[in-house]
């Protein structure tokens, strides 16, 4: 048993802190989608679904932000979230993010409406 606590001790030393293999081994997106991502997970995805796979309770995003689409623009999308649907139930998000974090999340939401993105925790970019 002693042999394995070291093992395991020595093995938790290696490890870099701070990093997981899903941030390792997620897909590779930009610095604005990773940063969209992260504002999405927290803004968005209760009601939008998480990864932006839709749900029954608001409007599905692939189908709203691919080409063609309401929201397909980034003025168009960043309008709606800084100023909700308050009529369709969905809140306006203009005093709790930025412009910068509106256009992020675009960026994340925009390339997973269009494929490029696939599902998942997406790899923080190299600092």
């Amino acid at each position: 048993m002693r042999i394995h606590a070291g093992l395991i001790a020595v093995g938790a030393a290696i490890a870099p802190l701070g990093t997981s293999d899903a941030q390792d081994k997620g897909p590779r997106v930009s610095a604005k989608e990773y940063e969209g991502w992260r504002q999405y997970s927290v803004h968005c995805a209760r009601c939008h679904g998480q990864d932006v796979v839709g749900n029954p309770v608001a409007a599905n995003l692939l189908e709203s932000a691919r080409k063609g689409g309401p929201v397909a623009g980034m003025e168009a999308f960043t309008t709606v979230v800084a100023e909700g649907r308050l009529d369709k139930g969905m809140p306006a998000f203009k005093q709790t993010t930025s412009p910068e974090q509106r256009e992020a999340m675009y960026a994340y939401v925009k390339g997973r409406a269009d494929k490029r993105i696939p599902a998942g925790r997406p790899s923080a970019p190299p600092s």
